[in-house]
């Protein structure tokens, strides 16, 4: 006879992330041990509480930075590969921002639980990926900037509002990608008018 498959961890909290995204804390734990194939009480021998399967279950994923930045290194253009780079941060804030903020809500979440649940900070991980990207497209001659780290926190900070905005209704859910390389633009062009005066003739035309 054979043996029932052993359901892992990583499926039940799928399953929890799930029910958790459509019903937030009032996501029913009955439901989730349902559609995961196991008993509500083999739910709780795995996770004590249902806060703490919420915790685990809305964790959010890494941001996978190292590809995006490998995409955006191969671009002849450095102005491009900042839309590609601005891009693929955006759609891992809108992937995140969903599970980050109910987390962070939760009353059971508090600072003690970034060690227990995340193997790094995403966000200290993100800003300095980023910072170092832009410091090696310096090195290469493509970018002139006075501080990478600084320009990788507004890059950052903008494509967060981004997707906080979305949540909220804003740009009707979701900014056209032209918009968003607009905003990287603004970032590109900066604001000396010195520098900006084929920018604005550009503009005019």
């Amino acid at each position: 006879m054979a043996r029932p498959r052993k359901i892992s961890n990583a499926d039940i909290l799928a399953v929890a992330r799930d029910e958790f995204l459509k019903h937030g804390v009032f996501g029913s734990t009955k439901e989730i041990a349902r559609r995961a194939g196991l008993s509500e009480a083999g739910l709780f021998k795995r996770f004590s509480t249902k806060a703490q399967l919420f915790i685990a279950a809305m964790a959010p994923p890494t941001p996978g930075i190292e590809g995006i930045i490998e995409r955006a290194a191969k671009t002849n253009s450095a102005r491009k590969a900042l839309h590609i780079l601005s891009d693929g941060i955006l759609d891992y804030f809108r992937v995140a921002l969903p599970m980050i903020i109910p987390l962070v809500s939760h009353p059971s979440f508090t600072a003690t639980d970034l060690p227990k649940n995340f193997d790094t900070s995403a966000a200290t991980g993100l800003m300095q990926a980023v910072a170092h990207y832009l410091k090696d497209e310096q090195a290469r001659g493509r970018i002139a900037l006075p501080s990478p780290q600084a320009a990788a926190a507004n890059l950052i900070a903008a494509l967060h509002s981004i997707a906080l905005f979305e949540i909220m209704g804003f740009h009707g859910g979701v900014m056209p990608q032209a918009g968003v390389h607009a905003m990287v633009d603004a970032l590109w062009h900066g604001l000396d008018p010195a520098r900006n005066k084929n920018v604005r003739k550009e503009a005019r035309s």
